[in-house]
């Protein structure tokens, strides 16, 4: 029998509690200028830390973004050591995630021919820690360069048979569903590796929720921006049902408008959870709703589940979904957007 982690549960609760609140979000988008922003951040809130020796003064949107992330990452790490979580396969899941987006980052940067832009965006905490070297990643100038580098690790059986076309333009979209649903199938097959009884059972809930969310919001835009049909939105989708179920997934697919996609939405588990669902709703909005039906769920799993395994995986996209709001901020910051423009872009917990 596993040792408890009851002290792991009780740190990620007292973790969540440092969370930005509504009035930071709020003072946060008082700000004039990003330096006034990240020197919010460096005196008022959790990010402190890695702030401390900053100079915000000069600081810019990236470097900032760039912290924050490492912030973000760096939460995840003391938590897996703590109770020694990471001797356990399944707490790997925010590095796998992270490889795989690093994989999809430099597929987009050679179809684009910017491989150097793509160096400039790297993280650089991620060097020693993933499972092959983003140097020569970066270097990569064409797709067979690419699966070389990742030649010794699953994702190079995941993607190795793709086809470039003549141009040698990889299909971004095939490989992300793929890379995608190679992460969804490890999170399962691991977390029923790892896992038993309700801890099981509440991480694939998660993962459940997860994918449903994932392929709701892409349909509703396939639809929405371009018309796309039930035939192209099963070859786009992850293929997993969640709590929706195969009928009512293939129900939303089949509709000929993306208004009655919402209508149809609105008579799901999701939709009568959602509060402001409108079938007239403009696309930002109905995304939005979505995250914040998302961290509601994700909420009650970490204030109510006494596995670490649940907790951890509930603070990591609550956390992200609070990264995402600093992000937009600062963004909406430099473009001088107005307060009552942020306040409708950010999700409060």
């Amino acid at each position: 029998m596993k040792a408890s982690k009851n002290a792991t549960v009780a740190k990620i609760r007292a973790v969540y509690g440092k969370r930005l609140k509504e009035n930071d979000y709020y003072e946060l988008s008082a700000k004039k200028k990003v330096s006034e922003a990240a020197e919010y951040l460096k005196r008022n809130t959790h990010f402190s830390a890695v702030l401390s020796n900053i100079d915000t003064s000069v600081i810019h949107r990236g470097f900032l973004e760039s912290l924050l992330n490492k912030a973000y990452y760096d939460q995840y790490e003391r938590l897996c050591r703590f109770q020694h979580l990471n001797e356990e396969p399944f707490y790997n899941f925010l590095l796998v995630r992270f490889e795989i987006r690093e994989l999809l980052k430099a597929i987009l940067y050679l179809n684009n021919d910017s491989s150097d832009v793509y160096i400039e965006s790297m993280h650089a905490y991620l060097l020693k820690k993933a499972s092959f070297d983003l140097i020569e990643l970066a270097k990569a100038s064409d797709f067979r360069q690419l699966l070389n580098v990742i030649r010794h690790t699953p994702y190079y059986n995941i993607i190795k048979n793709i086809e470039t076309d003549k141009n040698g333009i990889i299909p971004y979209t095939k490989c992300e569903v793929m890379l995608r649903t190679y992460y969804i199938k490890w999170l399962i097959e691991t977390a029923k590796k790892d896992f038993s009884g309700t801890s099981q059972t509440a991480l694939l809930d998660q993962f459940n929720i997860q994918t449903d969310v994932i392929n709701i919001i892409n349909a509703y835009r396939m639809k929405k921006y371009f018309n796309a049909d039930i035939n192209f939105l099963k070859d786009n989708m992850l293929p997993f049902y969640g709590r929706l179920g195969r009928e009512k997934q293939s129900e939303l697919f089949e509709t000929s408008s993306p208004e009655e996609f919402l209508r149809m939405l609105s008579k799901t588990s999701y939709g009568r959870r959602m509060d402001n669902l409108d079938e007239n709703m403009e696309s930002e909005q109905f995304e939005r709703e979505l995250v914040k039906l998302k961290c509601s769920m994700a909420r009650r799993a970490l204030m109510f589940s006494e596995n670490a395994a649940v907790s951890l995986y509930s603070l990591m996209y609550l956390s992200e979904v609070e990264l995402n709001n600093i992000v937009n901020i600062v963004e909406s910051i430099r473009y001088n957007k107005s307060i009552s423009y942020m306040s409708d872009i950010i999700v409060i917990q």
